[in-house]
């Protein structure tokens, strides 16, 4: 009797990503806090015209901006962003998340164009 010979698939990116809310780089604060409202999401991903990344904005970010009396959407966005890549796998992603103490990573392409986003929340 030999034991069947389990396959199994190793989950990448683009296996659990899901559209990203995105906020252009010139947008009002108060549009991102509806974003992140109407979209029942904690990550805006900000870009330029053209979907080139810029940044990533938090719903924390948000809250602290408001609790400053900051208006200025430019000087809360987190623009040294980690990323990740439609074809890396779930748990380099996950790795990524814990050693950076974050809980988002924007998908971009080799373009730098913004395809996508994972959370936590997919990872769990």
């Amino acid at each position: 009797f030999k034991p069947m010979k389990q396959t199994i698939k190793l989950k990448f990116v683009k296996d659990l990503k899901k559209k990203a809310e995105i906020c252009y780089e010139d947008c009002d604060i108060k549009v991102v806090a509806q974003k992140i409202i109407s979209g029942n999401v904690n990550h805006i991903v900000i870009t330029d015209r053209e979907n080139n990344l810029k940044g990533i904005v938090t719903s924390f970010d948000i809250t602290k901006a408001i609790a400053n009396e900051k208006n200025d959407l430019n000087s809360i966005i987190t623009k040294r962003v980690v990323t990740t890549f439609n074809d890396e796998p779930i748990g380099n992603a996950a790795r990524k998340m814990r050693q950076n103490n974050i809980s988002a990573l924007p998908v971009i392409d080799k373009n730098k164009k913004v395809v996508g986003i994972i959370t936590s929340e997919e990872l769990m």
